[in-house]
């Protein structure tokens, strides 16, 4: 699976005002005060101007099996708003109460004004118009333990509304801003279901391509949720071969948050699934140094900074020698000697290796083939009982978020949870329109009983 983008990079020469950070500062450790008083949002990385590959095909967006004839729509006035949990470019995102049967549920609300813009051109919004029917499918499509569920969705003349699975113990970004940094046993636990999440997604043919604190979420016993698919991308061969997947097809349209974004991504170059990855590898790296390995303003003085670091990032002193072994192989910004995780994930047995693997030594600076699973790092993960959720349901998390009541939302920034649910605008109305029709989407009932 190789994705594309043209882009005039230019003049990657930045100035000395930049506020790099010397060595030493980079170098020492954080304290959590310094961390939580300093920690800021992910920027968002401005859409790129994309030409298509010749010969390539977009995702084909299908009804989906939960969306059957006959089906009773739900509608905005069967929930009741409770509290705004998080804000987009395109709306918010609101608890809601049914007001029937009294469950709790994420409404993801997104404007149709600010999707379909005027004077846009056709195909700018035909895009954004895919991007939503793309997480839409996605989401209904898969069922994870580390991956957030759809229940519902609908959609008037002013917005669409995804009803998402509401995961009480909020934004990993909120815990980190509390807490500082984490250690490294606490770190390599979410690091492992994060990669689980991930290793399921590519062997389903989708590239998560958003991967930060803020889409990362902490349910109820402190284990962790993906969420915010609106950026993923689905190949358009449906192959679970885990094996092929990056040959399918070629993709494009590309956006996501410079500061765990592939250099690759950065540089304007095709890329693979292998870009979720170094997403980790920058995610983590933010868990136990207390911001990303590169920061700046934008992808331009971030890729400037990528360049300029022949080995990769100075990965501080104060981590053990096994977890600057693993970050280092994550962030290696020349794709080829990044580890391929998706490959090399678990111990081969001696007949599956190749002899002449066997007999070569790995010299220095050569890809990573050991067992992704068996690094140190991992030691005390229990890989089984994470991918198949038997220890979501039964041990907790190492960060367990307090919650005395589901509907304070007590895990969400204040920044949020004190918005008014309208708009201070009336959301604007538009005219009746076959470009979302089949949008709407419910969940069959034996997936609803079983997640309530």
């Amino acid at each position: 699976m190789v994705f594309t983008l043209d882009e005039d990079i230019e003049e990657l020469c930045i100035s000395d005002d930049d506020c790099e950070e010397t060595p030493q500062q980079l170098l020492q450790p954080m304290v959590a005060e310094h961390v939580s008083k300093h920690r800021r949002k992910s920027s968002v990385l401005e859409k790129f101007p994309v030409v298509a590959p010749l010969n390539s095909r977009r995702l084909s967006i299908s009804v989906g099996d939960g969306q059957r004839q006959g089906i009773d729509p739900k509608i905005l006035a069967d929930f009741k708003p409770v509290r705004v949990l998080g804000k987009g470019a395109y709306g918010k995102v609101v608890l809601v109460k049914d007001e029937r049967t009294s469950k709790l549920y994420a409404m993801k609300q997104l404007q149709k004004a600010e999707i379909i813009i005027e004077n846009d051109a056709p195909h700018d919004v035909s895009k954004r118009v895919e991007r939503i029917f793309a997480e839409r499918t996605i989401l209904s499509q898969l069922e994870h333990p580390n991956v957030v569920k759809l229940f519902y969705t609908f959609h008037d003349n002013s917005r669409l509304y995804l009803l998402l699975q509401y995961i009480p113990g909020g934004e990993l970004f909120y815990h980190l801003k509390e807490r500082g940094t984490l250690d490294e046993d606490t770190a390599a636990f979410y690091a492992a279901e994060i990669s689980c999440a991930l290793k399921f997604l590519h062997e389903k043919g989708i590239v998560y391509r958003d991967l930060k604190p803020e889409n990362c979420l902490l349910d109820a016993n402190g284990h962790l949720v993906l969420t915010d698919f609106g950026l993923s991308k689905k190949s358009v061969d449906d192959s679970d071969s885990p094996s092929s997947p990056e040959d399918v097809s070629v993709l494009h349209s590309i956006i996501g948050t410079p500061e765990y974004c592939a250099p690759e991504i950065l540089k304007g170059e095709p890329y693979t699934r292998n870009c979720d990855w170094y997403s980790l590898g920058c995610l983590v790296y933010d868990m136990l140094v207390g911001k990303p390995p590169y920061t700046g303003a934008n992808h331009k003085v971030i890729l400037n900074k990528i360049q300029k670091e022949k080995q990769g990032p100075r990965i501080p002193y104060y981590l053990s020698d096994g977890m600057k072994d693993w970050l280092g192989a994550l962030l290696k910004k020349d794709l080829k000697k990044r580890w391929d995780v998706d490959r090399y994930w678990a111990a081969q047995s001696q007949s599956q290796q190749p002899q002449r693997d066997r007999r070569k030594k790995k010299k220095a600076g050569q890809e990573r083939t050991s067992p992704y699973t068996s690094h140190f790092v991992f030691r005390k993960v229990n890989w089984a009982k994470i991918q198949d959720g038997m220890q979501q349901k039964s041990e907790q998390g190492p960060i367990v978020p307090i919650i005395t009541n589901p509907e304070l939302a007590e895990n969400f920034d204040e920044e949020f949870t004190s918005l008014p649910f309208e708009e201070s605008q009336q959301a604007r109305d538009i005219p009746k329109s076959d470009i979302f029709e089949g949008f709407s989407y419910k969940a069959s009932g034996s997936y609803l009983e079983k997640y309530f």
